[in-house]
């Protein structure tokens, strides 16, 4: 038998404090488009469930399109069973209140809630999913029959003790000994998989799409596969994004030229894993010689077409040796001496005001 786990999908999501107007709606409409690709895969690799362990979307209130897309898809896999418990995201239910619920969208609460799985092809241990949502309420154990393999959905941050003082709290304490063969959890949004006890492991299995720079690397869902008799299970991660971000730093110390800037960038750049259909922020880095003033329209002429989508930010700090100008007798050093002997400014300002001067009486660009 083989079973999704995936969670985090934040589907329509604003993302426009992430990309401008365009670009976002692009990534907003992918998101939805990699939910419906996992549905496509599901079905052809004959996939029996999928586990949505929360933040299905991004708010409680998601559009119309995004309601009507998924129920769509729900509708149009009968064969596949959707448990879907919702996040501290989507907390609201709104999943078929227009229309009846269809038998294979199993749903949870504030209280355990189980299901026997079964996809008449595994005659050993029974196969059972079991679940609540994020609540106030105090936290409980779960009852399992020890005899079944259990696989238990929960979305939160995990933590030691028993205590949960906050909804999205997974006590581990309280899980332990339980008779849990697999605990898969949403929340956060990088995949993660750990041991939970002697007999069962944990995981993680992070967002499917990055959303923002906060969400780099591979993203996907994990693939869980029980053997013929449903004696065990074994899981692992399988990257799905349509889309991989990458937040690439590239240090300048030291450059003394536009030049030597641009062939850091190019060096970072084509050593980066980074394709063509992946999204890129490149943050300048170090300190940066009062003389070096790269291009940001340069740059991102050079570089945005080699990728889906560019970013770049300077991060760098500007730097003045300001003794090499102190024997110095050209306007440049006098300019130099009169800011540093100038009081009120601190550290930062008197950088910036010597950087502008000194590339004005060079001649240069101040920005």
């Amino acid at each position: 038998m083989r079973i999704i786990h995936c969670s985090d999908l934040h589907l329509d999501a604003d993302l426009r404090t992430k990309y401008d107007a365009a670009p976002a709606a692009e990534r907003r409409a992918e998101l939805l488009d990699t939910f419906r690709r996992l549905c496509r895969y599901a079905g052809e690799e004959a996939v029996s469930a999928v586990l949505i362990c929360g933040d299905l979307f991004d708010t409680a209130s998601p559009s119309p399109l995004a309601v009507r897309t998924v129920e769509d898809l729900i509708l149009g896999n009968s064969d596949i069973l959707f448990f879907y418990l919702r996040g501290n995201h989507d907390e609201r239910p709104v999943l078929f209140r227009a229309r009846p619920k269809p038998d294979n969208l199993c749903l949870f609460g504030d209280d355990w809630t189980s299901w026997e799985l079964s996809d008449g092809r595994d005659q050993g241990r029974r196969v059972c999913i079991t679940g609540r949502e994020p609540s106030a309420a105090a936290f409980t154990s779960p009852v399992l029959d020890p005899a079944c393999l259990n696989i238990v959905m929960l979305h939160g941050q995990v933590r030691e003790g028993y205590a949960a003082p906050e909804p999205e709290s997974v006590p581990l304490s309280a899980l332990r000994g339980r008779g849990i063969d697999y605990l898969a959890l949403g929340h956060l949004h990088r995949y993660r998989s750990f041991a939970l006890d002697e007999r069962g492991s944990a995981a993680y299995c992070g967002c499917l799409e990055g959303r923002g720079f906060d969400e780099c690397g591979r993203c996907g869902f994990i693939l869980i596969e029980t053997d013929g008799s449903a004696h065990s299970l074994k899981a692992r991660f399988v990257p799905f994004a349509l889309r991989t971000l990458y937040s690439i730093d590239c240090p300048v110390t030291g450059c003394c030229s536009d030049t030597e800037v641009y062939g850091r960038i190019s060096g970072v750049l084509e050593a980066s894993p980074a394709s063509g259909d992946d999204l890129v922020r490149l943050s300048l880095t170090g300190e940066l010689e009062y003389s070096c003033s790269p291009d940001a329209a340069f740059i991102m002429k050079e570089w945005e077409g080699r990728y889906h989508y560019f970013e770049l930010k300077d991060c760098t700090e500007p730097v003045i040796h300001s003794e090499d100008f102190l024997c110095d007798a050209t306007l440049k050093g006098e300019f130099v001496r009169v800011v540093n002997a100038a009081d009120g400014l601190d550290g930062r300002e008197r950088t910036k005001i010597l950087r502008c001067g000194l590339r004005a009486l060079l001649g240069e660009s101040l920005f």
